[in-house]
């Protein structure tokens, strides 16, 4: 029975509270309990962006909500971007036509973190990231992946 509360509350609450608290052109970072904790969850939303688009692009991060300032992710996700050869655009900043946007989502869910990822508001990734007995946060499986597809 608790399998299935965990499995009901990954699936819907975090997509309900996320969208209360930000528009769509808004990111979200729920404060993480520790320093290392914005490491693992930077490091995680870079590979998806890794994964998906190819390393000399431009990406542009939709800034967190106003209401955020102690937003300890974005630095390490932008850090962890740029290692990988990505231009990065952040905050205000303009950006070029032709920059990928990247929106991205960190909600508290159970004793972890549920990230959610969208890309040019068409390819969405999620993933979960649990605490193992020592405490940190792993990721606790791969992205799942979803595609919109354009309206016929």
């Amino acid at each position: 029975m608790r399998k299935l509360l965990r499995v009901a509350l990954a699936a819907f609450a975090p997509p309900a509270l996320a969208g209360c608290a930000v528009g769509p052109d808004t990111s979200y970072v729920a404060p993480v309990e520790r320093e290392a904790d914005a490491q693992v969850l930077g490091s995680g939303v870079a590979a998806f962006v890794g994964l998906r688009l190819s390393p000399g692009s431009t990406v542009a991060l939709t800034p967190t909500s106003w209401d955020q300032p102690n937003d300890a992710v974005t630095p390490v996700l932008a850090d962890t971007l740029r290692r990988q050869g990505f231009g990065v655009v952040e905050g205000e900043q303009p950006a070029p036509a032709n920059a990928h946007r990247v929106r991205y989502l960190v909600t508290s869910l159970d004793s972890g973190n549920l990230v959610r990822v969208t890309l040019d508001g068409s390819s969405e990734g999620a993933r979960f990231f649990a605490r193992d007995t020592a405490g940190g946060l792993q990721a606790g499986g791969p992205y799942t992946v979803t595609q919109a597809e354009a309206a016929r």
